[in-house]
């Protein structure tokens, strides 16, 4: 560093806070004089009011580190701009002139991908020329610059280096200051067509995801609302483990949720379920219940039928099935009169209102019937009129009175009861919700739907009919009806406002089905998605993607989807890395085609501790030993993962009597915080811990198969310094391509 560059960019920063500090002082000034009991209806002074209070909560969140970079840009035939770029932007009050500019800007896309000397950016549309002449990174803490480098002088982004050595927190953090140039393209790429990233593990995608919903709110804030924009992520340990990110980026209210609690949403209520790895924990654990004795294979089997278009277009066959029997076949009548007949009925549902929901096309016909019985019930009560006159035409006294008071009714009712006269008719038309729906189509229709030249086929519906009829009888239901439900409700019933989602974000999304995604698709009613997603951790395979080319052919047909592949690991070290690869390399020829190696950025040596132990105390003594080393050197996040959840109990009661400090973490905890955990192999995918103890890694535990080997790879992957291998007997063959694993 040159020491009076130093010096400028310290004053720099003292001028900078102390602009924010004015701003924020401004502020609170202006919103503690203003009229806090103002008229509601006084809309224009609200929302000044809400702008000034967002901001002073931007300054409150930044001012500890205002910026993390700054770039000099000269447009052509124009002076040099110097910008400061941070998270969020602050303008001052005053002049208007940026005091920071939001990383997400068009023009500090420059800084991400541009490098020094000609260059040029989009805004609204239009390409602006010129050149940058300077790109620079800080080190900022607590408003102190504690170094600067300058970029494309040093050819190295030590800012990222030094972001890459920082110890693994209990949640993930935001990468404003470091996003790479590939990342960048990701994050900034249009949102009108689908976008599928292929992410090695540890290449951020889970980070580029929601750094994507803050750049695309940021950039369409006019045509969306963020309660718009939706992030799917597997589990709420996970959501918990991400849930800082976007409210640190300056952005509220994006619906996080998982997918079954969005079909909740959906069918309009909760439904018992048992857990979403339920099958896999059954593979997993290489056994079944007594009551799924000898009926694994058919298990997987229905559960990726069920999760396949196939069965999705099977459903349509029924649906249309019900359409053309939902009409009663009878004509609206009021008395003898035909206000409309069954086919003139039948032909508004079929034809006329096809574009709406079935429940929705029902509406618009009772306004039709409406308008039909409003237009001729004049005519209509000119003939009863007629014909109260003849009936009481020879009727004296009380009698003529009851028959004319009869016949007067009659007419009021049509003046003014004529809904009840419809709503008689449409009651006819049955009521059923979603899952009585789907029973219905199981017990009457599945069979004869499916196909008939298939012998696998029909025995999969035939165990899919007892086995999921028997679940919803107990009013469960499992992960993979959840798409079929969904369905029958958007198509029949229909869904709510708040289900209608503009833009999808789905994270680990080779653990879905193709019904899956169609449905979310469905009820997007565009293509407006970005997926990321990683074959090789594709641990729920039974139903979920097996190859991204396959899953676009299949969702996507002839519309444009960008594919782009990360290949970079910032997470684990070479070392690491390497054994990773050497594990995913055993899959089959025709698995590993689809599979994409990481190329780690870290190349720290001494990260692979491996031995062998007699027995379970001895192996967990040597735990113990570990996780007092690494403690020691100072890594805070320790994770000692087990295959299933019957190993990781077996190491808590062990490890609990030599110490307090270590929590077990199953599927039903919706909380992540650092420390020492106990996790098993399928609820450490999308975490990362400073140290990784694979608790036993012998040839018993992980098998030459495809679960196991993904399985294997999860977990080495999730250790971003130290991986420790322990293992009684004899250790994996998986490990067998890589030299560092001494006994290999």
């Amino acid at each position: 560093m040159d020491e009076k560059v130093f010096l400028e960019e310290k004053q720099k920063l003292k001028n900078t806070v102390e602009e924010m500090e004015e701003e924020e002082k401004y502020i609170e000034k202006t919103l503690s004089s203003s009229n806090m009991s103002y008229n509601i209806e006084d809309v224009a002074k609200g929302q000044i009011l809400q702008m000034y209070a967002d901001k002073l909560d931007n300054i409150k969140k930044i001012k500890d580190a205002p910026y993390f970079a700054r770039m000099d840009f000269k447009e052509n035939d124009k002076s040099t701009e110097v910008l400061y770029l941070g998270k969020l932007s602050i303008l001052d009050s005053k002049t208007l002139e940026p005091i920071v500019v939001d990383w997400r800007a068009p023009i500090a896309n420059l800084y991400y991908e541009g490098k020094l000397g000609k260059a040029s950016y989009k805004v609204l549309n239009k390409e602006i020329f010129g050149d940058i002449i300077l790109k620079r990174q800080y080190m900022i803490e607590k408003q102190e610059l504690k170094k600067y480098v300058d970029i494309n002088v040093t050819g190295v982004d030590e800012l990222l280096q030094n972001a890459l050595e920082e110890k693994a927190d209990d949640r993930l953090k935001n990468i404003v200051a470091t996003i790479q140039d590939e990342q960048n393209k990701i994050i900034r790429a249009p949102m009108d067509s689908p976008l599928i990233v292929q992410g090695v593990a540890g290449s951020g995608k889970t980070t580029i995801a929601l750094h994507r919903i803050a750049y695309l709110i940021y950039n369409y804030e006019k045509e969306f609302k963020p309660e718009e924009f939706m992030i799917i992520a597997p589990n709420k340990f996970f959501l918990n483990y991400i849930s800082n990110i976007l409210p640190d980026l300056g952005v509220n209210d994006v619906r996080q949720c998982t997918f079954e609690d969005f079909a909740y949403d959906v069918i309009g209520k909760k439904l018992k379920m048992p857990d979403n790895n339920e099958k896999l924990v059954m593979i997993v654990n290489n056994k079944v219940d007594d009551k799924y004795k000898d009926k694994i294979d058919i298990i997987l089997k229905e559960s990726k039928f069920k999760s396949s278009i196939k069965f999705k277009k099977i459903i349509d066959e029924y649906l249309k099935k019900i359409e053309s029997q939902f009409i009663p076949k009878e004509d609206f009548c009021y008395n003898n009169y035909v206000i409309m007949n069954y086919a003139q009925i039948n032909n508004l549902f079929i034809n006329t209102y096809k574009i709406y929901n079935f429940k929705r096309r029902i509406f618009e016909i009772e306004k039709h019937l409406t308008f039909e019985l409003k237009n001729k019930s004049e005519e209509i009560i000119e003939n009863i009129k007629q014909q109260r006159s003849k009936a009481i035409q020879f009727l004296q006294g009380e009698e003529r009175a009851e028959t004319y008071d009869k016949f007067s009714k009659e007419i009021e009712l049509l003046e003014k009861g004529y809904k009840k006269i419809i709503k008689k008719y449409i009651s006819k038309i049955e009521d059923k919700n979603c899952i009585e729906y789907y029973k219905d189509f199981l017990e009457n229709y599945l069979l004869e739907l499916v196909d008939q030249n298939s012998d696998e086929e029909k025995s999969i519906a035939e165990y899919m009919k007892k086995s999921t009829l028997e679940n919803l009888q107990r009013n469960e239901t499992t992960f993979e009806d959840l798409a079929p439900l969904m369905y029958l409700q958007y198509k029949i019933i229909g869904i709510s406002d708040k289900c209608i989602v503009k833009h999808t974000i789905i994270d680990e999304a080779q653990d879905y089905g193709e019904f899956q995604f169609d449905i979310l698709k469905t009820i997007l009613n565009s293509n407006s998605m970005t997926i990321l997603g990683d074959i090789a951790q594709g641990v729920h395979s039974y139903r979920g993607i097996e190859n991204w080319k396959s899953f676009i052919d299949v969702e996507f047909g002839n519309v444009d989807v960008t594919y782009t592949t990360l290949k970079k690991t910032y997470r684990t070290t070479k070392e690491i890395m390497d054994v990773a690869n050497g594990v995913i390399s055993n899959l089959p020829e025709y698995e590993k085609e689809y599979i994409v190696l990481g190329e780690p950025v870290i190349d720290r040596k001494n990260s692979i501790y491996c031995k062998q132990k007699n027995n379970i105390k001895e192996l967990v003594e040597s735990i113990n030993e570990r996780i007092e080393e690494h403690k020691k050197n100072g890594y805070k996040s320790i994770a000692i993962i087990g295959k299933d959840i019957e190993e990781c109990k077996e190491i808590q009661k062990y490890i609990s009597k030599l110490r307090e400090d270590v929590k077990l973490i199953q599927a039903k905890d919706s909380e992540y915080n650092a420390g020492i955990s106990i996790v098993p192999s399928y609820l450490a995918k999308g975490l990362e811990f400073d140290c990784v103890i694979i608790a036993n890694a012998n040839s018993k535990m992980y098998k030459n198969n495809s679960l196991d080997i993904k399985l294997l790879y999860v977990v080495i992957t999730r250790a971003m310094s130290k991986l420790d291998i322990f293992y009684m007997d004899k250790i994996s063959e998986l490990f067998k391509n890589n030299n560092l694993i001494e006994d290999f």
